[in-house]
This record gives structure tokens, C-alpha cells and sequence, in this order.
């Protein structure tokens, strides 16, 4: 494991990369799954679609601003430091298409 520190996903980017590759699995099979520390999903959402920060795919913009929100509370990032720092398109084999869909 790297020593170096990138935004959400966490730790360092070797980790980072990992989780991301699982994200992707997740993502592919339709079933993304969140920081457990997160905690539950909103069961309520709008039904409008829009793509979701942290390059969680697409989702209702109850969720994406859930998880605005929690990426904050929990963490202390926001998508703008994630995308704008180390964030996903910065590892080798991410698939962008993916979650641009």
C-alpha cells in the first residue's frame, strides 16, 4: 500500500483504486453499495435522474444530495474536492463510461 493520501474512497491511492474497482463491479451488476458509515439509503426520493457525485453512477437528486451531505459529515469532502483533487479519473483502468452512462 502507497503512503500517499487521496479524497473519498480513502487512504491511499492503492486502496483508493481498489475500492473503485469494486465500485465498478457493484455498479455493473446494479447494485452500488455505500460507506456503511453512511448509513441508510433515503427511502424516499424524487424520481428525477442525474448523475451522482463520487462516481456513484445515476441516481435521484434526494441521493445525490444524501450523499453530498454525508460525504461531509462523515468525512469532510465534497464532490468538487474528490473530482478536483486525486480523485477517480486519476487511476489506471477506471472505467469513465461507466459511470457517464
Amino acid at each position: 500500500m502507497t503512503m500517499d493520501y487521496v479524497p473519498l474512497a480513502g487512504g491511499s491511492s492503492s486502496l483508493s483504486s481498489w475500492i473503485y474497482q469494486r465500485m465498478q463491479e457493484d455498479l455493473k451488476k446494479g447494485k452500488p453499495q455505500f460507506p456503511p458509515e453512511f448509513g441508510d439509503v433515503p427511502k424516499v426520493q424524487t424520481r428525477d435522474l442525474r448523475l451522482l457525485p463520487f462516481g456513484y453512477g445515476q441516481g435521484s437528486g434526494t441521493l445525490a444530495m444524501w450523499l453530498r451531505k454525508r460525504a461531509k459529515e462523515v468525512y469532510d469532502e465534497s464532490p468538487e474536492e474528490f473530482e478536483g483533487g486525486s480523485g477517480m479519473r486519476k487511476f489506471d483502468g477506471f472505467d469513465d463510461d461507466l459511470f457517464l452512462q
